[in-house]
Order: C-alpha cells, then sequence, then structure tokens
C-alpha cells in the first residue's frame, strides 16, 4: 500500500486554546522588540539621555565655619565619541552656589560666591541645637538648588576638616552623631559613612583633583603636567603635588589611575599654617612688641598694621602679653583685647612673612630678610573658586556615572579604600 502523499496528508488541528496562547506570546515578544527599538532610537536620536542630569551635595564644615555646595552633572557616556568633552571624569554642568545667589547682608568670613554658617561644627561639642541650626540652613539651600522629584537620589555628603581633626576622636564622633541626626531629617540619600573627619591627606589630595581637573589636566590624549597645589584654610595649610620616583616613606602617598594616565600624588597637611592660625600669631608677635595700650581697668588695644582705619573688633587672644604684664595679671593666657585698624603696608608685609614661616613670637619679626619672599606661585582666580570639595564630589560619588575610569586613590602601597580619619565601624565581610 503506497503511502499518502504530504499533500493529502491530515494535520492534527490544535485546540483554540492553544492557538490563542500561541498568538499571545507571538505579540509579547513583538511588543518587546518594539519597545527596545523605540528605546534606542530616542537615546541615539531624539537626545534624551543628553538632557538628564544629576546632583551631588557637599557639606564643607571647616574651622572657621560650614559652608555647602551643590554640583550638577551630566555622565560622559551620554557623549557621542566625536565630541570634544569625552572625558574620564563626568561633565560638571553647573556648580552652586553662583553669581546669582542672593545673599542678603553678608557679615560672615566666607569667601567668592559661597554660603556659610558660622562658627565651626567643633565649637558646638555636646550642643545638638547648634549643629542643627548651622546645617539647617545650608541643606534647605541646597534643596532649593536641586529639583524636588531628583531629592531622593542625590547624595549628601558631610566632610569634615581641620575643626574637628583637633577633637578628640571619641568627642568628634559624638558630633557626627549629631550631624548624621540632622541630615536624616531632610530627603537627600545618605549613608553613615559619607558622613566623616577627611584627614589632612585626603583634604590636600581632593584639591588637587579638583584644581587639576578645573585647569583641563585629565581627558586629553597625551599627558600634561599636573599643577601643584597649596590649598590655604583656616587652620591648615593642605600641600599637594605629583612624584615622579617612589620614596622610601610613602605615607601620604596616592596613586590614582584618570583615563590612561597612572599618577601618584604627594599630599600633606600643615595643621599650625592655616589663615586663622597665622592671624592669630600675628596678633600674639604685636603683643610681644609692645604695639599695645593697656587701658584702664586692665583692657588692652593693639593696632595691626594689615586691618584698616575704620576696623574695631573684641577679639580673644590666646598667649598675648608674656612678658609684657604687671605681676598681678600674668597668669592669664587668654585677654579680650580690643583690636583696631592702624593700616601701615611694609609693616604688615614683615608680619605676614614672620607669620607665614611660624616664625616665634618672642623672634623679632621685624628684621626678617627680604629672602624669605616665596616665587614661581600663582592663585586661581577667585570669581572661580576652586573648592577641594569638588574633588570630593568626584571621588566619593564614584558610583553615581557611568563609564568612568579613574580608580580609588591608594595610600601607600596597600590597595585599600580611602583612608578615614574618623568613620564607622565596618562590618566583617
Amino acid at each position: 500500500m503506497e503511502p499518502k502523499s504530504p499533500s493529502k496528508a491530515k494535520l492534527p488541528i490544535l485546540p483554540f486554546f492553544h492557538q490563542f496562547r500561541a498568538l499571545k506570546l507571538a505579540i509579547a515578544i513583538l511588543i518587546v522588540i518594539l519597545l527596545i527599538l523605540i528605546s534606542y532610537y530616542l537615546i541615539h536620536n531624539s537626545g534624551f539621555a543628553t538632557n538628564t542630569s544629576y546632583f551631588t551635595v557637599v557639606l564643607d564644615c571647616g574651622s572657621s565655619g560650614t559652608r555647602v555646595y551643590v554640583y550638577e552633572w551630566m555622565s560622559n557616556n551620554q557623549v557621542t565619541t566625536n565630541s570634544k568633552n569625552n572625558l574620564e571624569f563626568p561633565i560638571l554642568l553647573h556648580t552652586f552656589p553662583d553669581n546669582s545667589t542672593k545673599i542678603v547682608d553678608r557679615k560672615d568670613g566666607c569667601t567668592y560666591h559661597c554660603l556659610q554658617t558660622e562658627p565651626g561644627l567643633d565649637k558646638f561639642v555636646g550642643n545638638a541645637s547648634g549643629i542643627k541650626g548651622s546645617l539647617d540652613p545650608l541643606i534647605r539651600r541646597a534643596e532649593k538648588w536641586v529639583p524636588y522629584e531628583r531629592h531622593k537620589d542625590t547624595p549628601i555628603f558631610v566632610l569634615a576638616t581641620a575643626g574637628l581633626r583637633r577633637l578628640d576622636k571619641e568627642i568628634a564622633r559624638a558630633v557626627l552623631d549629631d550631624i548624621e541626626a540632622v541630615v536624616k531629617l531632610h530627603e537627600f540619600k545618605c549613608r553613615k559613612d559619607w558622613i566623616r573627619v577627611l584627614s589632612g591627606e585626603e583634604e590636600a589630595y581632593y584639591g588637587w583633583i579638583a584644581l587639576n581637573r578645573h585647569m583641563g589636566i585629565f581627558g586629553n590624549s597625551s599627558r600634561l603636567p599636573t599643577l601643584g597645589l597649596l590649598d590655604l584654610g583656616g587652620s591648615s595649610l593642605q600641600v599637594a603635588t605629583e612624584i615622579k620616583q617612589p620614596i622610601v616613606n610613602d605615607h601620604g602617598v596616592f596613586r590614582s589611575k584618570i583615563g590612561s594616565f597612572d599618577h601618584r600624588i604627594m599630599a600633606a597637611s600643615l595643621p599650625a599654617f592655616g589663615l586663622n592660625e597665622a592671624f592669630d600669631r600675628t596678633v600674639v608677635m604685636l603683643s610681644y612688641s609692645r604695639a599695645f595700650i593697656e587701658r584702664d581697668f586692665g583692657t588692652f588695644e593693639i593696632g595691626h598694621p594689615c586691618l584698616g582705619f575704620e576696623f574695631t573688633q573684641n577679639y580673644t587672644c590666646h598667649g598675648c602679653f608674656e612678658g609684657n604684664l604687671t605681676r598681678k595679671m600674668r597668669g592669664n593666657n587668654n585677654f579680650i583685647i580690643n583690636l583696631v585698624g592702624e593700616p601701615n603696608w611694609e609693616k604688615c608685609k614683615l608680619i605676614a612673612r614672620a607669620a607665614a614661616v611660624n616664625l616665634s613670637s618672642s623672634s623679632d619679626w621685624s628684621k626678617l630678610s627680604d629672602d624669605s619672599y616665596c616665587t614661581g606661585l600663582s592663585s586661581i582666580n577667585g570669581e572661580r573658586e576652586v573648592s577641594w570639595t569638588l574633588g570630593a564630589a568626584l571621588v566619593e560619588g564614584k558610583d553615581l556615572w557611568r563609564g568612568c575610569l579613574i580608580k580609588l586613590p591608594m595610600l601607600g602601597r596597600k590597595v585599600t579604600s580611602l583612608p578615614s580619619y574618623i568613620g564607622p565601624k565596618r562590618r566583617p565581610t
């Protein structure tokens, strides 16, 4: 018996519900494919992704005050490869505060265009309400700069410097706990290890990153010589420079890969060379040189050559008048004096140089030679301040952008995460 031809063979008929299931599956697959194609078209043709930006908030808790910075970024992988801005770092779109920031009747010591509360948080040990009063206005201002719908996914880093570094570690940790309690009252994204005290070396390294990124050193196909940093703070002076050869004691040496190039940065912090510390030394020097007037009731007045004629202010001087006091006044190292301006440019230069080299208060600073002048230094235009907070936002927020080739610095030869002066105890893994 001959087999039936294929054309005459009867195929089994699928039940209706099997046909319906197969149809639904085919439609679902088609919809997924269409969604993928539409998303690809929007990203690569309509410019949808290039309009997406994100934000980083950094609170700089310094010795003289607390400042807030907000950075708006665009990830570098959102730019075509032909763009001149195709950097390893994300693209900085905007920095707040800026020239449009209106701060009525500013009386603080905040240089350039910044927003600051005073004094530093190290003055609020055991004073949670004082810490809240310092931080709340700054965080509320940041909330105005960041769109409301982005608050919950915007990280906030609270990083303290020399003021809290001077405190005992347990006392500083208590201050950090009070800071964390305030930050949690707001909607910004925060983790415990984002609230900490920076080491002086970290602060210097972040400043080095900020300076060289601002000056366009990174992101080039050829390696450019980097710039060294001298960052004058309130209590300390940060120094950072790239070194070419390894050194025997590599404490304070950071190794980073930025783009295609490796960098070895030596960073240091000098705690006695900040602006406020240096100014304090000038007042003590003036008291030693008898540049003061003793008024009635044991009050004193000191004229300062670096201050204007109209300046007058009560000033607490630590260590003034040693050897120049009557016997009944000796033993008291803290004096409330009336500090007045007596401008004298030549005298101001002499005493400023003496303070800069940390000359002993009892030395004759008026005979300091001109050999102590520094040469070959330059400064950044104050209208566009370069703060170490920019470097902190780049390194601390490294996980916020994609396609960035920067690696975390390593302190010394060990492959570690960023060193932390004070931070939360890590759980064992």
